[in-house]
């Protein structure tokens, strides 16, 4: 291997990995001959390295949570030939490396990452965006925009779920009219999540199944946000079950066009930039990336086609 390049995110919350990244890429030189570490400054300088450098790098690192990982992607899903891509998980719920079963410890990610295990995994589009994990509006957006940054210190990605609970009593309905290649749906909702990734939150629960393999999105509506469509979700992810209950749609599709009234503001992979209407798409095997534990890919079936 050539080049390397490290993209860190130095507000990344693991103040311990962005304090000893110097001593973490060193471990990388004997994979590769050049390795460059780029620091950045203001929301745009990952993509910004992305276009002036990324082709001719043969692995991009991203060093940061979640948002870091979101604008590294989608940079990368411009490019002809895309390098691989690998995580250093230093955010508060690291989801899409839960997914690929990277490990939240950094020393053994590092590991993992060394041992350049890949694969080919789906990625969504919506717009002129891309996103790696899930899609959303609806309470979503309003449970992550109203939660404190006290409590997300304090409790960490616990903070996801308790802000969702604090939030169950104000939820505000909307209309839905969803048009898939698979289902339909108008009528009221509270809530609409598309998932690539099994993870939101830095929890497991509601997509138990999915497979960033498969080619399907997973789209779930919750018609009305209640403790037993709540725990329906919780108790799928200890049962591997698709989440159930008569608040809840759940389908499969590979395109999905989204209208709302009013418009809502959507949130893609924790990234709060853009509006409905809008249309999503699945983009199959689109981006080469470094796996770690795959038995749990392994382990989800994913969806097949009927």
């Amino acid at each position: 291997m050539d080049k390397i390049i490290f993209l860190v995110n130095p507000n990344a919350g693991n103040k311990e990995l962005i304090t000893n990244v110097d001593a973490v890429s060193r471990r990388f030189q004997e994979i590769a001959d050049k390795i460059e570490i780029c620091h950045t400054s203001r929301p745009g300088d990952s993509a910004r390295i992305i276009g002036e450098q990324g082709a001719c790098a043969d692995l991009v690192i991203a060093v940061g949570g979640d948002g870091t990982v979101h604008e590294c992607v989608n940079a990368l899903a411009k490019l002809r030939n895309p390098p691989l891509f690998a995580m250093l998980p230093g955010g508060t719920c690291n989801d899409f490396a839960r997914t690929l079963g990277i490990s939240q410890d950094y020393r053994e990610a590092v590991e993992q990452i060394i041992h350049l295990k890949e694969r080919k995994v789906d990625i969504g589009k919506h717009g002129d965006r891309y996103f790696l994990n899930f899609w959303g509006i609806g309470l979503i957006t309003q449970v992550s925009e109203e939660i404190r940054g006290d409590l997300k210190e304090k409790f960490g990605r616990l903070s996801y779920y308790l802000s969702a609970v604090q939030t169950l009593n104000h939820q505000e309905a909307f209309e839905l009219d969803i048009e898939a290649d698979t289902a339909a749906f108008k009528g009221k909702a509270t809530m609409v999540l598309v998932g690539n990734g099994s993870f939101i939150g830095g929890v497991n629960a509601y997509f138990p199944q999915s497979s960033v393999t498969d080619g399907w999105l997973d789209v779930l509506i919750f018609k009305e946000v209640s403790f037993s469509s709540f725990w329906s979700m919780l108790t799928s992810y200890l049962t591997t079950e698709e989440p159930e209950g008569k608040d809840l749609v759940y389908f499969h599709a590979k395109k999905v066009r989204v209208k709302t009234t009013p418009p809502l503001k959507v949130d893609c992979d924790g990234e709060k930039n853009s509006y409905t209407p809008v249309t999503l798409s699945i983009l199959p095997g689109h981006l080469r990336m470094v796996v770690g534990d795959d038995k749990a890919l392994n382990e989800r079936k994913g969806y097949q086609d009927p």
